[in-house]
């Protein structure tokens, strides 16, 4: 992959994209990503191109976006109320 190419189609993108042990990103995974996007994340049409092409470096801001609404749905309810005080 060229360093310069940072629109990927679906099937390149989850190719390069491996989640674990070097297996790429099922088709699945992607989809749900995508459905989480269009209801949580602001910029999510920046992310998920029109044509089904997908954007790296906008990938990785909404992955840092997603991981941390992640945490914070984890995140132990008595730790919540205390950063609230």
């Amino acid at each position: 992959m060229s360093p310069f190419r940072y629109q990927l189609t679906s099937e390149e993108f989850r190719k390069e994209w491996s989640v674990k042990n070097g297996e790429p990103m099922s088709t699945a995974t992607l989809w749900r990503r995508k459905s989480w996007a269009q209801e949580h994340y602001p910029q999510w049409r920046k992310v998920f191109l029109y044509g089904g092409r997908i954007d790296l470096k906008e990938y990785q801001k909404f992955e840092t976006f997603y991981s941390e609404k992640q945490y914070e749905a984890h995140q132990d309810p008595h730790l919540k109320i205390m950063e609230e005080m």
